[in-house]
């Protein structure tokens, strides 16, 4: 053909699909002189079919694109899914002050933080040769303790200035007290403002409680299982009489596999020639025998 192509398709899952081709003519000795000779009339009728074959290509690739962005749709809400599994939970100090490498005074549950700093300002004594304090900077804050990066600021101060210690710590004693509320729970209800804080892709974290609503009901996977052996076994079980048949290699080395039968019932009609002539005669390994119980019990028989 007379042009190159060059492409820049890219595909990252759950974000962006991109299928983007340019051409480029490559002008070579005869490639037009088939059309050159043909009336303008012709030409243009001719250009416009390809256009229109082009379009339909084009508009196939839209519909795809659409698929796509269905399919993409589903593997992102995945992700988001394995997200909110992945978030860790938040670490708190059970309502006690607590002091740690980066803050020296704390109290936190799982939905509260509280905590100050005390900055002591000195300068030096040249008589008494000692620094000597002149003033106090506190700041405190009490803030949401969730799961997320950001927390919400519920109150608090940066650096007051006291130059009085004793008032200092009166003030930060009425601040505590103000809001000893906040920390009578490991997990106390979340207020409706900050119920944003716990959620992780717009679905609250587990074990928490929003004030005034219901507490969430837990999911349960969309998915039924498939049935096990030992599902499979217990309902077995529950029929009035039956026994299975297995091989002892494979029963011995741990796989209880095997053909199970349902037997009738006391009192039942017989089978038919056919069925106990099926049972007498099985495969190499197996072995087909009368056994009665009491309802309830289960024989598995292997050789």
């Amino acid at each position: 053909m007379p042009y190159s192509s060059y492409d820049h398709d890219k595909l990252e899952t759950a974000e962006t699909m991109r299928i983007e081709r340019r051409i480029y003519f490559e002008a070579k000795d005869g490639d037009i002189a088939p059309y050159v000779s043909l009336p303008p009339e012709q030409l243009h009728a001719m250009r416009e079919e390809s256009a229109a074959a082009e379009q339909a290509i084009f508009n196939d690739l839209s519909s795809r694109a659409a698929a796509w962005e269905e399919q993409a749709g589903k593997t992102l809400l995945l992700d988001k899914a394995i997200e909110y599994t992945r978030t860790t939970v938040v670490q708190h100090t059970a309502n006690e002050w607590q002091t740690t490498e980066h803050n020296p005074h704390i109290r936190s549950n799982r939905v509260y933080q509280m905590n100050y700093y005390i900055y002591e300002n000195t300068r030096y004594d040249k008589e008494a040769q000692k620094s000597i304090p002149y003033s106090w900077t506190l700041t405190w804050s009490v803030r949401t303790n969730s799961p997320s990066r950001t927390q919400a600021k519920i109150a608090g101060q940066d650096r007051k200035v006291f130059t009085d210690k004793a008032a200092m710590e009166k003030y930060l004693n009425g601040r505590i007290k103000a809001y000893d509320r906040l920390f009578t729970e490991i997990s106390p209800p979340i207020p409706q403002e900050y119920a944003d804080y716990f959620k992780v892709n717009g679905m609250l974290m587990p074990d928490y409680t929003i004030e005034g609503e219901e507490p969430p009901q837990q999911q349960q996977a969309a998915a039924i299982p498939e049935n096990t052996g030992q599902e499979k076994e217990r309902e077995h079980m529950s029929e009035q009489f039956s026994i299975m048949i297995g091989n002892r290699s494979r029963f011995d080395a741990g796989d209880p596999g095997g053909y199970w039968l349902e037997m009738p019932a006391k009192g039942a009609a017989s089978r038919s020639y056919a069925e106990r002539r099926h049972y007498r005669r099985q495969p190499a390994g197996f072995f087909h025998s009368r056994l009665f119980r009491r309802p309830g019990e289960t024989y598995c028989l292997a050789l």
